[in-house]
């Protein structure tokens, strides 16, 4: 799957790629927000989870960029 096919899936479907076909990389906490990171065949998968509604609130991909900053200091994303 390409970064353009998977950001062309609705919302439940980004979902259910990301649980399938997803490896976990790592997460990001913070007292107002929750990230986890997913490699997904050649990109990566950001969901967003809201604490108080126990639920992913937002599904965020890319290749590369600064969204990736938060995770390096641990991780080799090479």
């Amino acid at each position: 799957m390409t970064l353009k096919e998977f950001n062309n899936l609705n919302f439940d479907e980004k979902l259910f790629t990301v649980v399938d076909r997803g490896t976990f990389l790592d997460n990001y906490v913070t007292t107002e927000i929750r990230l986890n990171l997913y490699a997904v065949d050649k990109f990566y998968v950001e969901l967003s989870y809201d604490g108080k509604q126990n639920k992913v609130v937002e599904v965020r991909s890319y290749k590369s960029g600064i969204h990736l900053d938060k995770y390096t200091s641990h991780l080799d994303l090479k």
